[in-house]
């Protein structure tokens, strides 16, 4: 679209003009007056018109003068003069100045029409010309970017890059959520570093890119590009190189910051990437010890869950992602880490406690959203509340439940030093209530179950190659000569009697 600047002393013509003409019908879009000369040079100044209708003969400045003056200043803008049957010899030999035509007064619409639809069609070639032109420098500014890139440098790019005297080289590489986008924000990245800074902009691979000199970036560059460019969106991730100082150092500072952004799953959002930035979890140096199997971090995992203990769960989580990022430290693989994990231990829960299956069951539409999480901060976030959720299922107020959980508990942990006081502050409960829920539910009391497990699965031990200590420790008793009562209680015989007619009938 365009815009006129009408100069005339009289008020009639200016204003009869500026309402009579359908100016729309010409592609343009603004329509300004001015009275006299030096009205005209500011409006002039702040409109940039692309065509000025002139008066010839005005006070004090003639329009002859007028068009001198900004000619000077602007070759672009074109004129037509409005002049009357006596000033029409003078009117003509202002052609000389770079002028459109002439308009004898009393104006006649049709004639001015007619020079507007003549220049109407010049504007769209100009237009189109410029189109053609910016398209093919930008073309070829991309072509040496993606050359300087692949560290190819030729004679060109140097004799290019001398003109535009730059003290030093930094890059700025985006990637966007969708790349349907790339077009429209190229565009406004390019109107972004026109206001004041030097820079070519152009998409290479998935890329938004920008090369500019290095000493015209802004420290506030994130929230200016957010302000301009994104329009307070965070649907993208920018990494910023170090200044470079010659051409051939931008190939490898582009591999750099390329490398920041295949990383930005570990960084925190809102920012733009540096070498200096900090991630949210280093891969510290591999430490040689035994790596978990998938069964015994659901193991873990499973256990803490069943006391309701919301801290132990978070560490556990955090270590294992410590584990895996020593493995493989990608985003793609901690996810499907977090999958598969929670998937089992979903599996398990939904085994062990079938009258909470509906409830896990809809656990497992959560887990499809863990591929969604752009951070490692907001994964570690959502699977905490995965597990909050879980833990939350867990803990309903379902004496029988509650007595489950313990059984579970025991025939897991029985080598470990159970006891009812400990279940009862974990599990909210009054001691003596909980163990009579327990004796309620099981016809035994707490300290009776757990001495039955224990020597069931001691006699199991005691046909292996163990000493009769070592096997009563495996089995959660520290004193020998206890369990060697405790067997003799349930089972009738030591256990030293036990092995020996086990070992024999075999």
């Amino acid at each position: 679209m365009f815009k006129v600047l009408i100069v005339d002393d009289e008020p009639t013509i200016r204003e009869g003009l500026a309402a009579l003409i359908p100016w729309e019908e010409y592609r343009i879009s603004q329509v300004e007056t001015a009275k006299n000369g030096e009205e005209a040079l500011q409006l002039h100044e702040m409109l940039s018109p692309d065509l000025m209708i002139v008066d010839i003969k005005m006070p004090g400045m003639t329009g002859i003068e007028l068009i001198e003056r900004i000619r000077r200043k602007d070759p672009l803008v074109h004129f037509i003069i409005l002049s009357g049957y006596a000033e029409f010899e003078y009117a003509k030999s202002a052609i000389s100045v770079g002028v459109e035509g002439y308009l004898l007064k009393p104006i006649l619409e049709e004639e001015l029409m007619d020079y507007l639809a003549r220049l109407k069609l010049k504007w769209e070639q100009a237009q189109l010309y410029q189109q053609l032109k910016d398209r093919l420098e930008d073309e070829n500014k991309e072509r040496m970017i993606e050359s300087l890139l692949r560290g190819e440098i030729d004679a060109g790019i140097y004799k290019f890059f001398e003109k535009l005297r730059w003290s030093n080289y930094r890059i700025l590489l985006i990637t966007l959520e969708n790349v349907i986008d790339l077009p429209s924000k190229k565009q406004l990245l390019k109107v972004y570093f026109s206001n004041g800074q030097s820079a070519i902009v152009s998409t290479y691979q998935q890329f938004l890119l920008a090369v500019f000199d290095g000493d015209s970036c802004q420290d506030d560059l994130h929230n200016e590009l957010q302000k301009s460019v994104f329009h307070q969106s965070n649907q993208y991730t920018a990494a910023l190189s170090e200044p470079v100082e010659s051409l051939e150092e931008i190939a490898k500072a582009y591999q750099i910051t390329k490398q920041l952004l295949a990383n930005r799953f570990f960084y925190e959002q809102d920012q733009i990437l540096t070498i200096q930035s900090k991630p949210l979890l280093t891969i510290e140096e591999k430490k040689q010890k035994e790596q978990k199997s998938l069964k015994m971090q659901v193991e873990v995992l499973f256990y803490s869950i069943e006391l309701g203990d919301q801290q132990a769960v978070q560490k556990i989580c955090l270590e294992m992602v410590e584990e895996w990022m020593q493995e493989n430290p990608s985003e793609e693989s901690i996810k499907k880490n977090f999958i598969q994990l929670i998937s089992t231990l979903i599996n398990k829960l939904i085994s062990d406690y079938q009258e909470l299956t509906d409830t896990f069951t809809n656990l497992m539409e959560k887990v499809i959203e863990i591929e969604k999480q752009s951070t490692i901060k907001q994964l570690i976030t959502y699977i905490d509340s995965i597990f909050s959720e879980i833990i939350g299922q867990m803990d309903q107020q379902d004496s029988d439940l509650i007595v489950k959980k313990m059984i579970h508990l025991i025939e897991r942990h029985y080598h470990t030093n159970i006891k009812l006081d400990t279940l009862a502050e974990t599990f909210h409960y009054h001691r003596a209530y909980l163990g009579k829920l327990f004796k309620d539910y099981t016809g035994e009391y707490f300290n009776t179950y757990l001495d039955k497990i224990r020597i069931e699965n001691s006699k199991k031990l005691l046909l292996e190659d163990l000493k009769i200590y070592q096997v009563a420790e495996r089995v959660g008793y520290a004193n020998v000569d206890y369990f060697h009562s405790k067997f003799k209680k349930y089972v009738g015989i030591p256990p030293s009697e036990y092995r020996k007619r086990k070992l024999i009938g075999k």
